[in-house]
C-alpha cells in the first residue's frame, strides 16, 4: 500500500533553498540540521537517529483512513488518539511500547491483566458505529494482537447496550476474546430472527494463538447478504449466514443496535494491541499478494525522499562529494542520487535526469547552479527491517562571481575614450561591463553601465572634451548579464581632439 505525504516541517521557498550551510559550499540535512528541507516524501517517516538527532526510515504499511472509517487506533503515540475523531478518550491505562515492539508504525498499546479497569475506554459520538440507534449495516472490525498468554479470560473488546422492544428493555454485547487459545466473536441480540427476537451468534477461530506473536484478526460482515465472516492472518476461520435458515440465499436478518454505549478494549487482557480500525463496509477476502503482504512491516517496494531544490548561487558550481551516515540491516539498501541544472523552473520528477553517487566518492561530471538530492530505501526480503538515514552532508565547489580584467587601458579621443583590457581568467565569462563617472568610485554619468558583450575593448562616446572620466570594468558569467563580479583596477582620462 502506497502511502504519500509531506512532512509537517517544510520550509519550501518557491521551489528552491538559498543554500544552509555549515561551510562554504555544503550543504547538510539530517543531523543536528533535522529533516526540514525535504520536498518530497513517500513511504518515508522520522525515527530516532544517532546521538539524539532524528533519522529517516521506511514507514509501516498502515491502512489509510477513508470516510468509511469509524475508528483507527494506531498507538502510535503515548497519548492514545482516535484518528477520525468519532470517539473521545474517557480512561486509559494502557502502556506506550515502543516501534520495536509494535507490528506497525513506531508505537504499540500494552496492556496489563492486573487493572481492574479495562486498558482504554473510548466514549462514540454521535454518527459513530457504536453510538447505536439504528441498524449495524455493513462493517468490519479488525486488529493485531501479541498475547502474552492465550488462556481463557481475556477480552480484547467488548460494548454492552441494550434497547426498548415491545415496552422490553433487552441487553445486547459484542464481545472479542481469548477462550481456549483461541479467538472467539460474540453477537447477543444483534440481529432478530423473523419473530423479532434476538439471537445470540458466536465464531471462533480454529487456529491457536501463539503467546507473543502478532497475529491480524478481522469480522466482516455484508448486510446484502447476511455474511458475517472471522479471519485470521487473512485466512477465513468461521463464517456463519445471518439469514432465516442459516444459508446463503436465504432472507436477511434485520440487525439492530440499541443506545450508545463506552467501548471497552483490553478487559484482563496481558499483551501487545496494535492497529484496531473499524470501518462501515465489507471487505472482500483478500487475494493470495495481499494476504502474503499483510505481515510485511514495510512496503517491499521501498520509500523514496526528495531534498529542496539547492541554489548555489552561481551557474558553474561543481558538484564534489555525498557523505552518508546510515544503517543497513542485513538485506536491506540506501542508495542516493544528485542531479543539477542552470533552470530549475523547467525540471520535471525525471529531467534532469538523476545520477547515482556512492557514499565518500568524489562525483565528476555534474556542474550548474542547482542541485537536488533524492534516496531511495529498501527493506529485506521479508519486510521486516528497514535502513536508517541519519545524515546527509553534499559538498560542491561554489562558482564564484567572476574576476575582473587584471589591466585596464584608457586612451583619449575626440569626444570618447577608448578602452581595452585583459581577460578575465574565468573560463566562463559571458561578457563584460563598462562603468564609468565624473567621480573617482562613483560611476553615475547618462549611459552607465554598458554591457558592451564578450569583447576587449569598446569606444565610450558622448564625452564633454576636456573633462575627467573614471573608468572600470567587470565580468559577468550569466547569459542575462545579471551576474556581475567586482570592479577592475579603476583607470582615468580627458577627452580630447588629436
Amino acid at each position: 500500500m502506497c502511502i504519500k505525504k509531506i512532512f509537517a516541517v517544510l520550509f519550501f521557498f518557491s521551489c528552491a533553498l538559498a543554500a544552509a550551510f555549515t561551510g562554504d559550499a555544503v550543504f547538510e540535512l539530517g543531523g543536528k540540521q533535522g529533516w526540514g528541507m525535504l520536498q518530497y516524501t513517500e513511504n518515508i517517516q522520522m525515527c530516532p537517529g544517532k546521538y539524539g538527532n532524528p533519522g529517516i526510515s521506511l514507514s509501516s504499511s498502515a491502512p489509510k483512513i477513508t470516510q468509511e472509517t469509524d475508528l483507527y487506533l494506531n498507538f502510535d503515540s503515548p497519548s492514545i488518539i482516535e484518528e477520525t475523531s468519532s470517539y473521545t478518550v474517557a480512561s486509559s491505562t494502557m502502556r506506550f511500547a515502543g516501534a520495536e515492539q509494535a507490528k506497525l508504525g513506531v508505537g504499540a498499546a500494552m496492556c496489563s491483566p492486573h487493572v481492574k479497569t479495562a486498558g482504554l475506554i473510548l466514549k462514540p459520538q454521535k454518527g459513530s458505529f457504536f453510538a447505536g440507534e439504528g441498524s449495524a449495516g455493513s462493517f468490519t472490525i479488525e486488529f493485531w494482537i501479541a498475547p502474552s498468554v492465550t488462556e481463557s479470560g481475556s477480552v480484547i473488546l467488548q460494548w454492552y447496550s441494550a434497547y426498548f422492544e415491545r415496552d422490553r428493555l433487552t441487553d445486547q454485547h459484542i464481545i472479542a476474546q481469548i477462550l481456549e487459545n483461541k479467538l472467539q466473536w460474540d453477537f447477543f441480540n444483534i440481529w432478530q430472527d423473523k419473530y423479532n427476537n434476538g439471537i445470540s451468534i458466536q465464531l471462533k477461530g480454529r487456529t491457536n494463538l501463539i503467546p507473543s506473536q502478532w497475529s491480524h484478526h478481522l469480522i466482516t460482515y455484508n448486510e446484502e447478504i447476511g455474511l458475517l465472516e472471522y479471519r485470521m492472518n487473512g485466512h477465513t476461520e468461521n463464517i456463519v449466514y445471518v439469514t432465516e435458515n442459516g444459508r446463503e440465499g436465504d432472507a436477511v436478518l434485520l440487525s439492530r443496535l440499541g443506545h450508545a454505549a463506552d467501548l471497552s478494549i483490553g478487559v484482563h487482557y496481558s499483551g501487545l494491541l496494535d492497529e484496531m480500525k473499524i470501518t462501515k463496509r465489507f471487505f472482500e477476502p483478500p487475494t493470495f499478494a495481499e494476504q502474503a503482504a499483510l505481515f510485511d512491516r514495510y512496503h517491499l517496494n521501498g520509500g523514496r525522499f526528495e531534498s529542496l531544490i539547492i541554489d548555489s548561487g552561481g551557474s558553474m558550481s561543481q558538484a564534489k562529494k555525498l557523505t552518508i551516515s546510515a544503517d543497513t540491516p542485513i538485506q536491506t539498501e540506501a542508495v542516493f542520487f544528485v542531479r543539477s541544472g542552470e533552470n530549475r523552473y523547467s525540471w520535471t520528477d525525471t529531467e534532469p535526469a538523476w545520477k547515482p553517487v556512492r557514499s565518500g566518492q568524489a562525483i565528476t561530471g555534474m556542474q550548474g547552479r542547482f542541485f537536488q538530492i533524492a534516496g531511495n530505501l529498501y527493506p529485506d526480503a521479508e519486510g521486516q527491517k528497514t535502513p536508517v538515514v541519519h545524515s546527509i552532508s553534499f559538498e560542491y565547489e561554489k562558482d564564484s562571481e567572476p574576476l575582473p580584467p587584471a589591466r585596464l587601458f584608457a586612451a583619449p579621443r575626440d569626444g570618447s575614450i577608448e578602452l581595452s583590457w585583459t581577460p578575465s581568467i574565468d573560463f566562463d565569462v559571458k561578457g563584460y561591463m563598462v562603468y564609468y563617472g565624473e567621480r573617482r568610485g562613483e560611476y553615475f554619468s547618462a549611459g552607465s553601465p554598458l554591457n558592451v558583450g564578450k569583447v576587449l575593448s569598446y569606444r565610450v562616446p558622448n564625452l564633454d572634451n576636456g573633462k575627467i572620466y573614471f573608468f572600470a570594468v567587470a565580468a559577468y558569467d550569466d547569459e542575462e548579464g545579471i551576474r556581475v563580479g567586482s570592479f577592475s583596477q579603476e583607470v582615468w582620462a580627458r577627452p580630447r581632439k588629436e
